[in-house]
């Protein structure tokens, strides 16, 4: 392991599942995770009519958290939190079960509170969207935590204590559903809801959601339409889907349910009491739209640990990029900031025509990573860059911003020729394509300008007049790279329909 990083063992003592995540972090407060071990304890299922867990079902939880001591210390993880939420919190021998399972496992155990979990939770959202105001729900095995955020701060949070597997097993019969128990269990939530004024003060905010539930309904959706880009974070639950959820899951039995694509078995009974809970709350707080949050809690638990008297980043996007080029970047920050300049100066030359805000953010994002591919194979580095950039933990953009950064950042002059745009065309824009090839063939120019990596083209002076661009670099002599130059000029010169007549500077 680097001397820079340190690492980390978060476990989450939940009331469906047990889990371990290991991070490697920075001295930046960035993270990247290296391992994560689950286990299925539906701890909620287990606590007596009294609100015990008894002795025979706190040994089940042992050997798991023994093994996961283990895992940590075959991972030389240098410290562990651990945090037990709703279904122990909640027990009548919390105190008891913590001692215990914290002197039998050596690991120190912490009950995590209601209004600590709703915090984490929104930790763990507002620093992977650059969102101002929301609402964050997290529907766990045992409770189910609101928050409301203004202006990335948090303002109110709620714990109620229900979730998916308690309600499950309150008002369903055996995972099934009829009518009148889709009503008892709507009316169960809405009674609870309407104890908070504040509550009702954000309708048409957007509704970020944490949890299995949520992240299953994602997944069901994207089977269920052939989504291009299965990506969790960030997917956006419409209205209209989630009302065809509210009519079709609890109709289908939970047999049935076993077998759809896109949902694990484990979760096939607690879906649709998790679903009807997130159903009820999106109605009643007046949501304008639902998204899926990949960070949560676990990261949450982390951002408090790192930077416990500044947790919230300003910006998700500059937080991720500076983490990943920090992992994952073999090239200077300097050397990226300064392609960046170039780049926007050639910008600058053109008119304002569409989104300028959104081209020079997914210029920013392509030039900060377009050497990522190299980190697999150096000369054919701009196919892994796509890949990885698809597939990537970049915080901050919406799916589409995330193709189109892609398709930027591994530009090249083949690309040119080809219709990018087919591939994702559920998800881009009509318009998209012809910017792919703009802000492409601009991007793969700028980096060509400076592919010595020192520096010697120190900037650049563009005017544009009847079509032609007028291209004046400043600095020193250009020696080595030429041919870069002359070839990405040609991809330039197609992309944005102009003449280039390019000035060097002398060589003294």
């Amino acid at each position: 392991m680097r001397e820079d990083l340190r690492r980390i063992g978060i476990i989450d003592i939940g009331s469906n599942s047990i889990r371990l995540v290991i991070y490697d972090t920075t001295q930046a407060g960035g993270y990247k995770i290296i391992k994560e071990c689950k286990y299925s304890a539906r701890l909620s299922e287990k606590i007596t009519g009294e609100g015990r867990l008894e002795q025979k079902d706190m040994d089940t939880v042992v050997p798991v958290l023994r093994q996961f001591k283990q895992i940590c210390d075959e991972f030389g993880v240098e410290q562990i939190r651990a945090g037990a939420t709703a279904a122990i919190r909640n027990a009548a021998n919390s105190a008891e079960i913590i001692s215990y399972l914290s002197e039998a496992s050596s690991i120190r155990i912490e009950v995590v509170s209601g209004h600590q979990e709703a915090y984490f939770g929104f930790l763990g959202v507002i620093n992977a969207f650059d969102v101002q105001d929301g609402f964050v729900i997290d529907i766990g095995g045992g409770s189910t935590e609101i928050t409301l955020f203004r202006g990335r701060r948090h303002q109110r949070s709620i714990s109620f204590p229900f979730g998916a597997v308690n309600t499950n097993l309150m008002f369903s019969q055996s995972g099934n559903w009829n009518a009148e128990q889709i009503r008892k269990l709507q009316l169960y939530v809405t009674g609870r809801l309407v104890e908070h004024d504040w509550l009702s003060t954000g309708a048409g905010l957007p509704l970020y959601g944490l949890g299995g539930t949520l992240r299953s309904l994602g997944k069901l959706d994207q089977k269920n339409r052939e989504y291009s880009l299965p990506n969790s974070h960030g997917y956006v639950l419409e209205r209209e889907t989630i009302e065809r959820f509210m009519e079709v899951l609890p109709a289908t039995s939970y047999e049935k349910r076993k077998d759809l694509d896109g949902l694990s078995k484990s979760r096939a009974d607690i879906i649709v009491s998790g679903l009807i809970i997130f159903h009820t709350v999106y109605q009643y707080i007046g949501a304008s739209q639902a998204l899926i949050s990949g960070e949560g809690l676990r990261e949450g638990m982390l951002h408090d640990l790192l930077e416990p008297e500044q947790p919230v980043r300003d910006s998700a996007l500059e937080y991720s990029l500076d983490t990943i080029i920090r992992f994952d970047i073999r090239t200077s920050k300097r050397h990226l900031e300064h392609i960046h300049k170039l780049a926007l100066s050639l910008l600058g030359a053109f008119g304002p025509e569409g989104d300028r805000a959104e081209q020079e953010k997914l210029i920013y994002v392509a030039v900060m990573l377009h050497r990522t591919g190299s980190n697999i194979n150096y000369y054919q580095s701009k196919r892994h860059t796509l890949y990885w950039l698809m597939n990537s933990p970049i915080r901050g953009l919406t799916h589409r911003q995330l193709i189109l950064s892609a398709f930027i950042a591994s530009y090249s002059t083949k690309s040119r020729k080809q219709k990018l745009s087919q591939m994702h065309k559920d998800i881009l824009l009509a318009s998209d394509e012809e910017w792919v090839h703009k802000l492409g063939a601009l991007v793969q120019l700028s980096i060509a300008l400076d592919s010595t990596e020192i520096g010697v083209v120190s900037g650049l002076k563009a005017r544009l007049h009847n079509h032609t661009l007028d291209l004046e670099l400043q600095g020193g002599a250009v020696l080595i790279g030429l041919e870069d130059i002359e070839n990405a000029l040609k991809a330039f010169r197609n992309a944005w329909s102009v003449k280039v007549k390019l000035g060097y500077p002398s060589s003294g």
